[in-house]
């Protein structure tokens, strides 16, 4: 029996705190939903529009657009970006249900089950 490749941290991943990189290989070593939801709060105070560096303090009731100022435009690359580093898709039927970070965090979760379970 072969040991397991250690996974390869995207680059996109670089510039997140290590305690995200961390996250993100338990979700890939394991399918840690927890995991999930860690990385996708990482990348959505990471994507936050013109906050670089800003340590807001958010929940799941913050609101994207309203509390965070994202736009379409934003909303569009941090889902292009969770698409990407989770390889999965993300409807536009789904993100218009997402208003809040739980929200985006529940869909990305519920997209990664869906995926495993069609596997």
């Amino acid at each position: 029996m072969q040991p397991n490749p250690t996974p390869v941290t995207p680059p996109a991943l670089s510039r997140l705190p290590a305690a995200v990189l961390d996250a993100y290989q338990r979700y890939r070593a394991n399918g840690d939903a927890a995991a999930v939801e860690e990385v996708v709060v990482a990348a959505v105070i990471d994507y936050r529009p013109g906050a670089k560096g800003d340590t807001q303090a958010v929940t799941d009731q913050t609101r994207l657009l309203q509390d965070l100022g994202y736009d379409s435009v934003a909303v569009a690359e941090l889902v292009f970006f969770l698409e990407d580093l989770f390889d999965l898709t993300i409807a536009t039927d789904d993100i218009m249900g997402v208003s809040t970070i739980g929200d985006l965090r529940a869909c990305v979760v519920r997209k990664l089950a869906g995926k495993s379970r069609a596997a």
